[in-house]
């Protein structure tokens, strides 16, 4: 991950990604590809948010890539925590490690790889953007997925697992990739929240 990303990140979740003595100066060493950087914000960000509502302490001991998929890697906090970070790790699998848009995992030369249509070949020859927060996604992801830990608690893994009529018969997982997604499973949580048929 590239420099300017890591240091916005440390310097917003320090609390989640650093003991208190640490220096101001310090670089936390996310071990993926740019493309993560918002489900990794979006992540961190409702983690904050859970652990300041719950006084939870929570921290985050490593991040990176592995079989084409994020692993956020935890001590402290509840099940929710965990769950949290579970489905980040799904929801990965449909978004491109190197440019953020929807992909899935592919396998390359024998290696697992979050890939969209354009960065499909190994030595690609597109030019990647540089990364630029989406603060939509970051806030439609976080309110959706808060949702999902609080309606369906120990099983809410689960549920965006599962192919769902009302989405067309896609994963919810897989629709988190996506602030439109994101947006469509808060509005479903939020009227079955209120008691108003689907």
């Amino acid at each position: 991950m590239n420099n300017f990303i890591e240091r916005h990140l440390a310097d917003q979740y320090r609390p989640l990604l650093f003991p208190q003595d640490f220096s101001e100066q310090a670089t936390f060493g996310f071990e993926c590809n740019d493309g993560w950087a918002d489900l990794i914000e979006a992540s961190l960000r409702l983690i904050r948010q859970r652990t300041e509502r719950r006084a939870l302490d929570v921290k985050v001991t490593q991040v990176k890539e592995k079989l084409g998929q994020l692993r956020i890697y935890h001590r402290g906090g509840d099940e929710s925590i965990g769950a949290a970070f579970d489905i980040a790790e799904l929801v990965s699998g449909c978004v491109c490690e190197l440019c953020g848009k929807p992909g899935e995992v592919i396998n390359l030369e024998g290696w697992l790889l979050a890939r969209c249509g354009k960065h499909r070949e190994r030595q690609h020859s597109h030019q990647i953007e540089p990364h630029n927060a989406d603060e939509d996604f970051l806030a439609s992801y976080t309110q959706a997925v808060d949702l999902i830990l609080s309606f369906f608690g120990a099983g809410a893994v689960l549920w965006v697992q599962q192919e769902r009529t009302v989405f067309g018969g896609r994963r919810p997982y897989e629709m988190l990739a996506t602030e439109e997604g994101c947006r469509a499973i808060f509005t479903l949580l939020k009227r079955l929240e209120h008691g108003v048929g689907v």
